[in-house]
């Protein structure tokens, strides 16, 4: 009988040291989410449609362009890739959220888009030469 209690204390003793350290092991869990995931921008997008000028290029679209935040979680800055038909172009991004513009860098040279994002769907809109463009992209990832 006294065994019989001693494993039943041993067993409560041993059922509250895990289950204190669990607890105290998820209050020091630092949420490692990125500041650029409240816009809903982070991710694989495909490139849906593009218009120049008002008039909309019908032709079937392989690009994707990937963002992905950076090591530094408390910025709106991360790392792109877009892949078309041609070599990859990989550089920097910055969010402009107050006039939601996307700043893109690559080789020192600056982009900037203007850009909503509504559910997957992400839209860039920018000016060259006079000529308004619109890029449509979905979501993939």
């Amino acid at each position: 009988m006294n065994k019989l209690k001693y494993l039943l204390v041993l067993s409560l003793s041993i059922i509250t040291v895990l289950s204190g350290c669990e607890k105290e092991e998820e209050n020091n869990k630092i949420d490692p989410s990125d500041r650029l995931d409240q816009y809903s921008i982070l991710g694989k997008w495909k490139l849906q449609g593009l218009t120049i000028g008002g008039i909309t290029d019908m032709s079937i679209r392989f690009d994707t362009l990937e963002l992905i935040g950076d090591s530094e979680l408390d910025d709106l800055k991360g790392e792109f890739t877009r892949t078309q038909y041609g070599p990859d172009i990989n550089g920097t991004f910055e969010l402009d959220t107050a006039n939601s513009i996307i700043h893109f860098d690559i080789n020192n040279t600056q982009r900037s888009f203007v850009f909503a994002v509504s559910y997957n769907y992400l839209t860039f809109k920018y000016y060259e030469d006079s000529v308004e463009i619109i890029e449509d992209w979905r979501k993939e990832e």
